[in-house]
């Protein structure tokens, strides 16, 4: 009985990505106010930490009032954000469910990191959340363009895939880094998310 089992759990499994992938082709992508958002904001966040090290303006507690202060200010614009969005869209829906897993998995990421950093007592392990953070958008952006068969989008992910080694380059030269991440920030999550943003408004 247990080939037969497994038998109809890949089938259930296969019909359950048939139905995302074909529900994500229905109707404008959503979220793009989102990415902007997300996008700017962190970009900020990376100017400053640049600024931090370029001026000389680390002082204790300088990087986490930037990074948690940047974090907070996200949170309660997408509680705003997200209650204007459309939910009866199929490719809104299969974004918001990628899109929800990358922020979890990031959320996770960053405090592992920072558990690693603080009981080894070596911050530099820090550094990593660039690369990391970018591998995960490009795997969202890969996600939401086999889904809504958007083909800019392979060039987005592919795009977040070669800023995640671009950025691990710099590990050694931290404001470099930071400004290297700001950019990667605009040109692969707000960029796109306007363009998102316009072709929704076109559809409306």
């Amino acid at each position: 009985m247990k080939p037969m089992t497994d038998q109809n759990a890949m089938r259930d499994d296969i019909a359950f990505m048939r139905t995302l992938a074909e529900a994500g082709r229905t109707g404008p992508m959503a979220g793009g106010s989102i990415l902007v958002v997300a996008g700017g904001i962190y970009a900020a966040c990376s100017v400053a930490s640049w600024s931090g090290i370029t001026y000389r303006l680390n002082w204790d507690g300088f990087f986490p009032l930037v990074w948690f202060g940047g974090t907070l200010l996200f949170l309660v614009i997408l509680f705003l954000m997200k209650r204007r969005l459309p939910r009866n869209s199929g490719a809104a829906r299969s974004a918001g469910v990628v899109w929800q897993g990358v922020g979890w998995a990031t959320f996770a990421i960053v405090i592992s990191l920072m558990m690693i950093s603080a009981r080894a007592n070596a911050w530099v392990v820090m550094a990593a959340l660039p690369s990391v953070i970018l591998a995960l958008y490009g795997a969202a952006w890969f996600v939401g363009a086999v889904l809504t068969a958007v083909r800019w989008l392979y060039l987005v992910a592919f795009g977040a895939f070669i800023m995640a080694a671009v950025n691990a380059w710099f590990v050694t030269a931290p404001a470099t880094l930071y400004l290297v991440y700001a950019a990667s920030l605009i040109g692969l999550l707000s960029l796109p998310g306007l363009i998102i943003m316009r072709q929704a408004r076109k559809a409306a």
